[in-house]
């Protein structure tokens, strides 16, 4: 098949010198599509480009194939990454839109950057969705944190201030602090107010009152912000936006659990939860 793309997605990672609040009451909005953990390199032929009537019949020509060859498709894997799977149909590879606008075909790697590992089958993509986040870079310490417990088992959760299901999340960990170590990363995605709240807990010198603050949700004896430049470090803050969006989050609360497995919204029984990434990572799931 005729090489007709040569495209690198670059990863990247951008940090503000300001917050702009208003940008980040947008943030479930904004984050898609911003960073993609997968390099993908395709590689091009040069003597391929034609003039305007030839290439029209070329294009014409690989479409068909690539509608012939996907008539029989052996396996899908959707990608964590925002619209994209892996598809093999018999020996040939390749990456399609959800919409089925954009196909990439021809020779080309797709390698997990994050896992050090190249894609030529789906069965290459088991755990695909599993993130270490101090592995790719992301330490929570260095992000908008505060931590309860004390435990050897690390959980990271990605929480707003005003969060409903954030609250009935994070309510729960005290009772499992002597197990668990929980870093809560605390972003404002729900508004202005959420934005006020977060650098209300992140300024305030006693980080013991901040996260009695968080977990009950009562934010009414915080000490309110002093706006003077210099009262306070938001780098953390700042980085933690890079995150979200590096990790493309676009709703909280989300869960990194010790096994790397991610977990989504609000659980009744978050020590149920916990067990249970206990007996996957054993099993090694």
């Amino acid at each position: 098949m005729v090489k007709i793309l040569r495209a690198i997605l670059v990863v990247f990672q951008e940090l503000e010198t300001n917050i702009n609040m208003n940008y980040m009451s947008q943030l479930p909005h904004s984050i898609t599509k911003i960073f993609l953990p997968i390099l993908l390199t395709i590689s091009f032929n040069p003597a391929s480009a034609q003039p305007n009537t030839q290439a029209t019949a070329t294009d014409t020509q690989i479409t068909a194939d690539v509608k012939e060859i996907m008539r029989s498709i052996d396996e899908v894997k959707r990608l964590p990454v925002t619209g994209l799977s892996f598809i093999k149909a018999g020996d040939k590879s390749f990456l399609i839109t959800d919409n089925g606008h954009f196909v990439v075909a021809g020779n080309f790697k797709l390698v997990d950057m994050w896992r050090g590992k190249q894609i030529t089958s789906v069965a290459d993509t088991q755990d695909i969705e599993k993130v270490d986040l101090r592995k790719i870079g992301i330490n929570p310490d260095e992000l908008s944190t505060l931590t309860v417990g004390s435990g050897k088992r690390e959980v990271t959760i990605f929480t707003d201030p005003q969060c409903d299901h954030c609250h009935t999340l994070i309510s729960q960990i005290e009772a499992l602090a002597n197990d668990y170590t929980f870093k809560l990363v605390v972003v404002p995605v729900l508004g202005s107010k959420s934005a006020e709240l977060t650098k209300q807990l992140l300024c305030n010198k006693d980080k013991a009152q901040s996260v009695q603050a968080l977990l009950t949700k009562d934010y009414s004896k915080l000490p309110p912000l002093v706006r003077q430049e210099g009262s306070c470090d938001l780098k953390p803050l700042q980085k933690a936006v890079v995150a979200t969006k590096m990790l493309e989050i676009q709703a909280v609360p989300l869960i990194y659990l010790p096994s790397h497995n991610t977990y989504k919204g609000a659980v009744k029984s978050f020590k149920t939860l916990l067990e249970k990434d206990l007996d996957n990572q054993i099993n090694g799931k």
